[in-house]
This record gives structure tokens, C-alpha cells and sequence, in this order.
């Protein structure tokens, strides 16, 4: 039987990354057979020495580097790195990941061996460097919450792969052809939860993710407190996954509000109660466009029915609060009406 070799472009964006781009780029040269991938680097104008490090590999790898005018965010860096490749196959990533060598074999191997008429999607796990979880499949809650349950678990020894409710922008292996056909990444979200979207799109159409351990890649960055543009970002692209995905939007509206109310509590206590009413008023400004993309998004494809998500919430997505007792308390008691809902 031939052995299946697809010709791929590694594709992520840069931006001030030099901390991490001189291991990423290590790691794709020591790449079996690297000579055979191309590397498409799209930087989003960084001002750190990024550039200069990146031209220093290019004897070693076959770079393409796109220079942005101005930061594209990660979803449309990813579009434009994307329709500048030229492999069949693309890999989307980050600068900050660590390849082993054998990466590109185990995976052509695996989706070769679950392939069929249908086009798939392959979105190998994330563990940081001290080899917990950072992604290894993920849930998606039908009030627009995406996590991976494992996180901070160590990564199993035993070759895994499982279906996926949700692919990793770190870290995933699709047809160029297919991710173009879905749309790619939409630009509005920026970044965060624009691979939430694009899973959504690709469940709706049919077609599958699978997530698996054995091929992984290695995250360089540790956990750290989110930033409030980050807070921003996440809180304020949940209510546009929702939008775009959840066909009984209606239905849902009171579970939302109780939890909405809970996150301006934690706001509060965060500190970022500001910010949450700034995320209010953004969303209340943008409405015309949230009608209109929840009408080109019936048109694509049938939208999800909110049974069909996740109905409870993991205690880890309340960060460094999930120690405060009230919050464990509030949790349970919200879980428990989830359920029923």
C-alpha cells in the first residue's frame, strides 16, 4: 500500500513573538523530511525583532513571509496565510508551538486510515511543556462557553482518537480546498473563538472533527491571567457564536440572563465591570450586523438546536475564583438548573 504524503504549508500568524519563534522554527527544520513543507508566515506587524529572526531560517526552511500594514488579528492573518499557500493540504498553528519530527507522519497516517467520502478535520492535541493539557477536544455550551475539560491533566500515554465537538486555531490539519469552501475563519472575531465558529460551520455541514495524543504539539506559553483586551475578545465573541450557530435562540434567553448576571458579579470582583458594560454597548451598537449575519448564517447552513450543545459548566472557567467558595456554591447551584433546562 502507498504511503499517503501530503504536500502541506504550515500556516500561522506572527506577532512580537521573538521569545517563541526561534524554538518554532527550530522544531519545523528538525521536521522529517522538512524540505518537502512550506511554512507561511503572516506578521501582524510586530515591533519586536520577529522579522529579523524569521529571514534568519530561510536558507534552512521554505518560508513565505507576508508582512501585514497593520494587526489583521489571528483569524484573518490565518484567511490570508491560507490563500498565499500553495500545498494541498494546510496546517494552522501558532508561533509559539514546538513540533517533534515525526509530527507530519503520524498524522498523514491517521488521516488516511479515517478518511472516507467526506472531508475531515484533524486537530491534534496542545500540552504546555510541563506535558499537561492545554487542548485535547473540546465542549461547546449552548450559552456559547468552549473549553477543553481536561486542561491541566496530564496527557494520556495510550494512543487516543476521539471525535471533537471543536477544532484548535493552535493546531489543526484540513484539505486547503475544504477550509476555503467553509468560509475560513471569520474576520470579525478577530481572534478567540473564531475555531468555535468555524467547528460549528463544519459539524453543521456533516463533517467531522477528531482530536488525538499521539501526534501532539508542545505550547510554550504557560497559563497566565487573561489580559482585559483578551477579556474583551472571549466574553465578546461567545454572544456572536451564539448568534450565528443556535437556531432557538429565544429559548435560551432566561438561562442567559442568570448566567449574565452572575458574570457581572465577577466582574465586580475582577475588577472589569467597566469593561463588561463597554462589551454591552458594543454588542447593543452592532445589532444591525448580528441580524445580518444571523441571516446569511440560516442560508449556509440549518442552524444548531441548543440541545445538541454541552448543559453544564466546567469550574474551570472560572479561572483563579474557582477556589472561592461562593463561586463553587453558585456553579452547582446553576448546573443543576441547566440540566433540567
Amino acid at each position: 500500500m502507498q504511503t499517503f504524503k501530503p504536500r502541506v504549508s504550515i500556516v500561522f500568524p506572527s506577532y512580537n513573538g521573538v521569545e517563541y519563534l526561534k524554538k518554532n522554527l527550530d522544531s519545523i527544520k528538525n521536521l522529517n523530511n522538512n524540505d518537502e513543507f512550506e511554512v507561511v508566515i503572516v506578521d501582524n506587524m510586530s515591533v519586536d525583532s520577529s522579522i529579523n529572526v524569521i529571514k534568519s531560517y530561510e536558507s534552512d526552511i521554505n518560508i513565505k513571509l507576508i508582512r501585514n500594514k497593520f494587526n489583521e488579528g489571528f483569524a484573518e492573518a490565518c484567511n490570508s496565510g491560507v490563500k498565499n499557500s500553495n500545498g494541498e493540504f494546510i496546517f494552522i498553528t501558532n508561533q509559539d508551538v514546538i513540533f517533534p519530527p515525526e509530527f507530519f507522519e503520524k498524522l498523514a497516517n491517521i488521516y488516511s486510515t479515517l478518511k472516507n467520502k467526506q472531508e475531515i478535520v484533524i486537530s491534534p492535541a496542545l500540552i504546555f511543556e510541563n506535558g499537561k493539557i492545554h487542548y485535547f477536544g473540546a465542549k461547546n455550551h449552548f450559552l456559547g462557553f468552549s473549553y477543553t475539560p481536561e486542561t491541566g491533566e496530564m496527557l494520556p500515554k495510550k494512543k487516543i482518537i476521539k471525535n471533537a465537538h471543536r477544532l484548535s486555531g493552535g493546531s489543526f490539519f484540513v484539505k486547503k480546498e475544504f477550509f476555503i469552501r467553509m468560509g475560513g475563519f471569520d474576520k470579525e472575531f478577530f481572534m478567540y473563538y473564531e475555531d468555535t465558529d468555524l467547528s460549528l460551520k463544519i459539524l453543521r455541514n456533516g463533517n467531522k472533527i477528531y482530536t488525538t495524543n499521539d501526534p501532539f504539539l508542545i505550547h510554550q506559553k504557560p497559563h497566565h491571567p487573561l489580559s482585559d483586551l483578551q477579556y474583551y475578545f472571549l466574553e465578546r465573541n461567545r454572544f456572536i457564536v451564539i448568534i450565528k450557530n443556535i437556531r432557538n435562540i429565544r429559548k435560551i434567553v432566561p438561562m442567559f440572563i442568570i448566567v449574565e448576571f452572575i458574570l457581572i458579579f465577577h466582574a465586580l470582583l475582577t475588577r472589569r465591570f467597566k469593561l463588561r458594560l463597554k462589551l454591552y454597548l458594543d454588542l447593543f451598537l452592532k445589532i444591525k450586523y448580528f441580524k445580518k449575519i444571523r441571516k446569511m448564517s440560516k442560508k449556509v447552513n440549518h442552524l444548531l438546536p441548543y440541545q445538541a450543545f454541552s448543559k453544564t459548566l466546567d469550574p474551570l472557567l472560572l479561572g483563579d475564583l474557582k477556589r472561592l467558595k461562593i463561586f463553587k456554591i453558585l456553579l452547582n447551584q446553576l448546573n443543576k438548573f441547566l440540566k433540567l433546562f
